[in-house]
This record gives structure tokens, sequence and C-alpha cells, in this order.
């Protein structure tokens, strides 16, 4: 007769810790990689919703403030939350957050789209930890033309 082994040798213990380890640790990859993903993702949108908001933003200043608006030229100007008015950007670039995590420029070309039309870019900045430490690396922007023809005639 033969003899039965019972129980598993040491090497097959080993053997499967060492599958359920990288199991485990594939996982836990898969799992923070989506993670990772899901938030640049969510960022994204907001940037893209922000920079829809700036475009509002901008095209009610020249609706309400026609002679204001043709005063803007191809300076880069800061629009922060909850401000009106645009704010003429600094050398190194705009520094207002919008929810610590944006930043919103506008550029105003007169006659950018053609005559008597301005192009308008607002661009919405964002970090994350894929960034260098102080650098906003990724950006969203939406570019539209503007008629600089006042909008309001006088009667």
């Amino acid at each position: 007769m033969r003899k039965i082994q019972k129980g598993q040798t040491l090497i097959e213990t080993l053997s499967a810790l060492a599958i359920i380890s990288i199991v485990i640790v594939a996982i836990a990859t898969s799992v923070t990689t989506s993670l990772s993903n899901a938030t640049f993702n969510q960022n994204q949108t907001l940037a893209t919703k922000y920079a829809q908001q700036g475009a509002e933003l901008v095209t009610e200043m020249r609706d309400t403030s026609f002679a204001n608006f043709l005063n803007y030229t191809a300076t880069n100007y800061c629009l922060a939350s909850g401000q009106t008015t645009l704010t003429a950007a600094p050398p190194t670039g705009c520094t207002v957050n919008i929810g610590n995590t944006f930043v919103r420029s506008v550029q105003i070309t007169q006659a950018g789209c053609a005559a008597n039309v301005a192009k308008v870019v607002v661009a919405v900045s964002f970090t994350n930890s894929k960034c260098q430490t102080g650098t906003y690396c990724h950006s969203q922007a939406d570019t539209f033309c503007l008629s600089t023809k006042n909008p309001v005639q006088a009667p």
C-alpha cells in the first residue's frame, strides 16, 4: 500500500501565498489607477465648465460695457471666481485660483477672427499629482468670436 501524504509542503504554501499576493497587488493597482483617472476626468470636466462660464462672462462684459470691451487687447487677463471684470495678468501668469485647483485666464484679440470680430480664448488650467509642484500642467480652452459692433444701439 501507498502512503497518502497529508497536508501541504512548504513550497506549495509559499507558492499559494505568492499567487495571492500578486492578485492583491494587481487589484490595488487597478483601483488606484481608476480613482486617479476618475479624479482627472472630473477636473477636466470642471475646467471645461469654468472655461464656458468665462466665455459667458466675457460676452456679458461686452454687452454691458461695450466701450470697456474695446479697450481689451491681446494682453492676457485673469478672471477669478466671482469676478465680473478682467484684471491684467502679471508676467508670471494668473495665480488667482478657483477652488484652489484651477486658474482661469482670458485673451482677447480685437479683429482676431475678422474685421469687427474679436477672438476670445478662455483657458482654464489645473494641477494634480502628475504635475510638478507649483505648476498647472493640464489645460482646457474655449475659443470663440465676438462681434465688436455695439450690440445695443443708441436711440
